[in-house]
């Protein structure tokens, strides 16, 4: 079967370039039993990235995690990766050639091919690459779309041991974002997010979206220290799946309940929010998850002051879809 094809560069802007460092591939030191080039007969594989649609954080639970309603949906703005078994019995090789991307235990690729291992009792190790596109501290699920796709591949690539609903499963167990990643493209998530039911699109796969954030990142847990809790919307969140469903995205729908933290922390933020609602006309802005990225929906023509600003990432994207048994792919809807 034909790899899918790569993300395509060219929705983006030069800005990009500048938020991956380093002009030669990084690699941890490859074990000492790897045989010859592990990554000769690699397969590629498209790793995505998200959005929420909206987000209610219902409660703080008793084990300090929060309980969320959200509609998340995939997006085609995604990394690259390359997947092969590797020839060493000790452990895996992960090359990257953006030197702020940890390349052992603490990058989600690794701790979802040590689950996957742990789940399947398999003893097969892999060398992967990765193409870093999507920004770290954004929102957008970036490691976690890596972690999902590392899931898949494994699986592929040894025969695929476990079903879907397993990976889908099993992936809880590393992060909250990752099981988003095992719906078909549309999911109304709740508990910490790992509770996934898939659901038709509520928009026009065709339908541009607009990226936008500042070059500062936000820590979940640092989100959501400063949440208030007595402050959230009172907003029912099957409501608001009904609402997008009937009349699209709206500023009364696309609530983000951690958009208030987050401009609490990061002032600039909302300054951003409230430049690209008054130069994005007939558009709906929002926060994507904890951010920091500002997502504008029904336009994605970027504006003057945003082009003008190199600190600033940008990116057009559009949602996607996948079919069961298939792994997403970049969209085809420009």
């Amino acid at each position: 079967r034909p790899p899918p094809p790569p993300p395509r560069h060219a929705r983006f802007t030069q800005t990009r370039v500048s938020h991956r460092r380093g002009a030669f591939l990084t690699v941890a030191a490859a074990p000492d039993d790897v045989q010859g080039d592990e990554g000769a007969d690699a397969t590629s594989f498209f790793s995505p990235s998200k959005v929420n649609l909206f987000l209610r954080i219902i409660r703080k639970r008793d084990d300090g995690f929060h309980d969320l309603a959200s509609l998340f949906h995939v997006i085609d703005l995604g990394d690259a990766m390359k997947f092969a078994k590797s020839s060493s019995k000790t452990r895996d090789t992960l090359v990257c050639a953006d030197d702020t991307i940890p390349l052992d235990g603490r990058n989600l690729v690794i701790k979802a091919l040590d689950l996957f291992r742990r789940k399947t009792g398999t003893s097969q190790y892999f060398w992967v690459e990765l193409v870093k596109n999507v920004p770290h501290g954004a929102g957008l699920g970036g490691g976690s779309g890596n972690a999902a796709t590392a899931m898949w591949a494994a699986n592929q690539l040894c025969g695929t041991p476990a079903s879907e609903a397993e990976l889908l499963e099993w992936s809880g167990d590393i992060g909250s974002d990752i099981s988003v990643f095992f719906s078909l493209g549309a999911a109304y998530c709740t508990g910490r997010g790992e509770v996934v039911e898939d659901v038709e699109s509520p928009l026009p796969l065709s339908t541009p979206l607009l990226l936008v954030k500042p070059n500062l990142g936000l820590s979940t847990p640092q989100i959501f220290k400063a949440l208030d809790l007595a402050g959230l919307s009172k907003l029912d969140p099957l409501a608001l799946m009904e609402g997008i469903k009937k009349d699209g995205c709206s500023f009364d729908i696309c609530v983000n309940d951690l958009e208030a933290p987050a401009f609490s922390e990061l002032p600039e933020l909302l300054e951003l929010k409230n430049k690209l609602v008054e130069a994005c006309s007939e558009t709906v802005v929002f926060m994507s998850g904890s951010g920091s990225t500002i997502v504008v929906v029904g336009n994605d023509a970027v504006p003057k002051f945003v082009a003008d600003d190199p600190d600033l990432f940008k990116a057009q994207t559009r949602l996607i879809t996948r079919k069961k048994g298939e792994w997403f792919a970049p969209s085809t809807e420009y």
